[in-house]
């Protein structure tokens, strides 16, 4: 049948645009996930290993924020949200390169700015 082919180079294309279009949903939902949890701070609705003293949304400079952002929906995709190895998705190992602390990120967490 010559009109099969086109038949199914449509169909492969729509099931392409439907996945990157879920991939994207998903995405964005990630993201505003991310961007509440490392906006959280001690006292309100927080989390257990992300509840600085002070917001790290609220300060002049978003780098702890922006960084929290980043790590949480760019490169662990949430998982860093739960247990014990990260504070706001900062790695807190190994010991002397943690990323908690060379970004300077633990001392706006614990309020020692």
């Amino acid at each position: 049948n010559p009109h099969q082919f086109p038949l199914t180079i449509f169909i492969m294309m729509f099931r392409l645009f439907i996945a990157l279009a879920l991939f994207s949903t998903v995405s964005a939902v990630t993201l505003a996930i991310c961007q509440h949890y490392c906006s959280s701070v001690n006292g309100a609705a927080s989390y257990d290993n992300c509840s600085p003293w002070i917001s790290f949304a609220t300060q002049t400079n978003q780098t702890c924020y922006n960084l929290c952002v980043h790590n949480c929906a760019a490169v662990y995709d949430g998982a860093c949200m739960t247990g014990n190895g990260y504070r706001c998705c900062l790695k807190t190992s190994p010991a002397k390169t943690q990323e908690f602390k060379v970004s300077g990120c633990n001392k706006l967490y614990n309020n020692l700015v």
